[in-house]
């Protein structure tokens, strides 16, 4: 059965088709000998953990345009030779109809990311425009792929010479061998990350370097992501962008064979989901080095997303799950306790989760309305997410009016100090920005100032702030199922 790997950014993989059952497979120096010329030729390049490589702090969010869109913006803290890429990144390069930033790699080595925009192409169609950043972290500078690739030709040779991208990808995408070239040969036909139809870019993880491509779809353009592991190719690769953090993650493909060096030995992971008549996901295989286990599910529609998640000595698959109403849930399995499966109600967060350290995730609650939030974790040493404080970014962008006058404090900054008293006059406009999700909600005024409001559940269901219900205080709040 011919495969495709569809890249939806903010880094959805749905897998969904009648009865069929999709796979990824990560083989591992102990599981049967592959049966590709591909797998055949693997060679366990080491990918070397330098203690003087770290995680950045980067975070995605969503400021409101003058419109009421959201537009993806982008923060990384510590280091001012991102100062210029960051302003391109939220200044000139995302927009559009559906603009998404996704994090592929964010250390004091390599900084990466894709950068995609859906456009309409007629009153129907959309089409994709994509852009790869990848930043050398210690000087600031661009990447390009000689600088990622100490032998670009001899890599493409190898790769045809395999001959199983074409295999999976060549019914997909028409001049793929053509595009794939370009990619790894021709650093020129690139201007900041772009090729001038905006339909190739390559990006780096902690997992290896991966290509994209668009294709036409059933309703328009769709993204084609195509990795080239360092457990496969890492003697093509510069030992520079070999280099990680101690602790790392990255996303992998849920229907594509990938190959994953943890810490000098090759792991195998396969994930297979069966998918029933009605596009219900009935359960999930996970076999891990030979030993498969399975898990009985019945209410999402699938796997949406997964991630390997390195820290110390231990490994972890977060996978992703998706449900009605655009609710998510994670599923965590220990890649060396292989049948024990952990559910947490969380989701992937739009800031990928690169660094096990420090990373967020997001959820759903229902105070002054419905509303996305996401909380900084960290991994505790049973691979389970445990938050860092107790406070939660808002992420849902909307607006509130007030219906009366109400009292709050003056914050310095979301989440800062209390600065004294602040009344809030009736037909005050309100942009929630933050809330520890039971006594309190930050908010922005039009003004620029943070105000903290008090908040209390109802006896019955809902919240109240000074004694009245929510919908009492405020126009504009929205309470979905």
């Amino acid at each position: 059965m011919k495969k495709s790997f569809i890249y939806l950014i903010p880094a959805i993989f749905l897998l969904a088709g009648c009865g069929k059952k999709i796979s990824i497979t990560i083989n591992s120096n102990e599981s049967t000998v592959a049966e590709s010329s591909a797998k055949e030729s693997i060679q366990e390049t080491e990918v070397k953990v330098q203690k003087d490589v770290d995680s950045l702090k980067a975070h995605v969010y969503y400021k409101i345009a003058d419109d009421g869109n959201t537009i993806p913006q982008l923060s990384v803290e510590g280091n001012e030779k991102f100062n210029d890429i960051v302003n391109k990144i939220n200044n000139d390069w995302v927009g559009g109809y559906y603009p998404r930033i996704n994090l592929t790699r964010t250390d004091t080595s390599v900084f990466s990311a894709l950068l995609a925009t859906t456009v309409m192409n007629g009153s129907t169609d959309t089409k994709e425009l994509l852009r790869g950043v990848n930043i050398d972290s210690n000087t600031g500078k661009e990447l390009k792929i000689d600088d990622v690739l100490k032998d670009p030709v001899g890599l493409y040779d190898r790769i045809e010479k395999d001959n199983y991208l074409a295999d999976e990808y060549g019914e997909d995408i028409e001049g793929l061998s053509d595009k794939l070239k370009t990619v790894l040969t021709n650093p020129d036909a690139f201007n900041l990350g772009a090729n001038d139809k905006a339909d190739l870019a390559w990006t780096l993880s902690s997992g290896g370097m991966m290509i994209y491509m668009t294709t036409k779809g059933e309703y328009g353009e769709r993204i084609v992501s195509i990795p080239l592991e360092y457990a496969i190719y890492g003697e093509f690769f510069n030992e520079d962008i070999l280099r990680l953090p101690k602790d790392y993650a990255f996303e992998i493909p849920t229907d594509k064979e990938i190959k994953i060096n943890l810490d000098g030995k090759i792991r195998s992971v396969k994930i297979e989901q069966d998918i029933d008549e009605y596009f219900m996901l009935k359960e999930i295989d996970v076999t891990i080095d030979g030993e498969k286990s399975t898990y009985e599910e019945g209410a999402s529609y699938g796997i949406s997303k997964a991630s390997v998640v390195k820290k110390g000595d231990n490994a972890y698959l977060y996978i992703e799950l998706q449900y009605d109403n655009d609710y998510n849930s994670i599923s965590i399995i220990d890649l060396n306790n292989k049948s024990e499966k952990m559910e947490i109600q969380e989701s992937f967060a739009d800031t990928s989760l690169l660094n096990p350290d420090e990373f967020y995730l997001g959820n759903r609650i229902y105070t002054i309305s419905t509303l996305g939030i996401e909380g900084r974790y960290t991994l505790d040493n049973k691979g389970m997410p445990k938050l860092l404080e107790n406070y939660y970014n808002i992420t849902t962008p909307i607006r509130l009016t007030t219906k009366i006058d109400i009292k709050g404090k003056k914050m310095d900054g979301i989440n800062g100090k209390e600065l004294g008293d602040y009344d809030i006059p009736t037909g005050t406009l309100l942009v929630p920005m933050g809330t520890d999700n039971k006594t309190f909600t930050d908010y922005t005024t039009s003004d620029g100032v943070i105000v903290r409001i008090p908040m209390r559940g109802a006896e019955e269901y809902g919240f109240m702030i000074e004694g009245r219900n929510v919908e009492d205080v405020f126009d504009g709040t929205i309470f979905a199922g």
